[in-house]
């Protein structure tokens, strides 16, 4: 199992507009493959340290689970991170982050994961076969930056954020490391 990753994705939108799109976890279910969608919890409204969230998840018809979140970072225009808090049922804890770098015309965005404690090994054998994509979330990160990407882009040609993207050919770059 890889225990981190991460994946670069060159975006042609300001930095505070990605951050935006990505902090509001209740628009996760746009961009995620995985996680359908999320809700605050408590008296969360928005993203800051501490605050707790559930993400609701769905790998096929007969893997669904949800997680209980907790917001490690939310640094507008630079930094939104958090982990998976670990439960009885579910040990195992992973930090999430996404970085906003600007870049050229727009931002460079990275997402990472660490998975910080792995689940035991049982556990661990019914992931490799019922989630065999667990093992390397990469491509998943990608498939996500790539939807955020589209959005942020199309809401910065609507709000003319951004005028000089008009016309410009897709120059989407992504770096797996």
């Amino acid at each position: 199992m890889r225990t981190s990753g991460q994946v670069t994705v060159h975006v042609e939108a300001p930095p505070r507009a990605i951050y935006d799109l990505v902090a509001d976890v209740t628009r996760i279910g746009e961009f995620s493959p995985e996680c359908r969608r999320a809700e605050w919890l408590d008296d969360a409204r928005q993203a800051a340290p501490r605050a707790r969230f559930r993400g609701r998840n769905a790998a096929n018809k007969l893997s669904r689970w949800s997680r209980i979140c907790e917001v490690l970072t939310a640094d507008p225009g630079h930094e939104f991170s958090f982990r998976t808090v670990p439960a009885p049922t579910k040990p195992d804890s992973t930090v999430w982050r996404y970085r906003f770098e600007p870049a050229r015309d727009g931002t460079n965005v990275t997402e990472s994961y660490e998975v910080v404690k792995l689940p035991p090994r049982l556990l661990l054998a019914v992931y490799r076969r019922m989630l065999p994509h667990h093992m390397d979330m990469r491509p998943h990160l990608r498939r996500t930056l790539e939807a955020i990407k589209r959005t942020a882009e199309a809401d910065a040609v609507g709000n003319a954020a951004s005028p000089d993207v008009h016309g410009k050919d897709d120059e989407s770059q992504t770096a797996y490391t």
